[in-house]
């Protein structure tokens, strides 16, 4: 299976898929929303792709102008898979990989006092409704210098949500929108860290 880029410079792009079902592509019309409401805040900005898979989400953004991204998977398939696509479109100077878990990941970047503007969760469905993820995962980057001023959280899930009653003092609820059975959720990074 391929994947296609939808905007930017390398719009049309083919990009591979890890084979499988460990990994599942974000919708193309969801694509399309996230970006059109990033479009403001791409130009140079550093974008975190959490369960990364594909890339295709880290790659779009840097298409449209992202300065760097980096990009999270334990997935050895996915990994390489992000490697290919990165090298295909001469992108590994603008791109770090991570081959870790996504806490793992945070808790790394925390310590290297890394930031970003945007930061795109998108943990497989399975194990965002067995689990306490997202909500560990949205408050580590609360209690953290890890999302810039300003800058905004997406987070994937599958219906029903889990994060609609998530609240926190740094991270400001913006919207959710659904697509299909996923729903998105924004948020915006507010009183930050002195």
């Amino acid at each position: 299976m391929s994947l296609r880029i939808i905007g930017g410079r390398f719009r049309n792009r083919l990009l591979k898929t890890p084979k499988g079902d460990k990994t599942r592509p974000t919708l193309a019309i969801m694509r399309k929303a996230v970006f059109d409401m990033l479009q403001f805040s791409l130009p140079d900005a550093s974008f975190l792709d959490l369960f990364a898979g594909s890339g295709i989400m880290g790659i779009e953004a840097l298409s449209r102008g992202a300065a760097h991204a980096t990009f999270v998977d334990k997935d050895r398939h996915a990994l390489s898979c992000i490697k290919d696509n990165l090298e295909l479109l001469q992108l590994t100077d603008q791109a770090d990989i991570l081959a870790c878990d996504a806490k793992v990941a945070l808790q790394q970047c925390a310590k290297k006092k890394l930031t970003y503007d945007i930061i795109y969760i998108d943990p497989p469905y399975k194990l965002s409704q067995t689990t306490p993820l997202l909500t560990e995962l949205l408050h580590f980057i609360d209690t953290h210098q890890l999302l810039n001023p300003e800058g905004t959280l997406l987070v994937e899930e599958t219906t029903p949500a889990s994060l609609n009653h998530f609240s926190s003092p740094h991270l400001r609820f913006i919207d959710s929108r659904q697509f299909s059975d996923s729903i998105l959720h924004q948020f915006r990074r507010i009183n930050f860290f002195k």
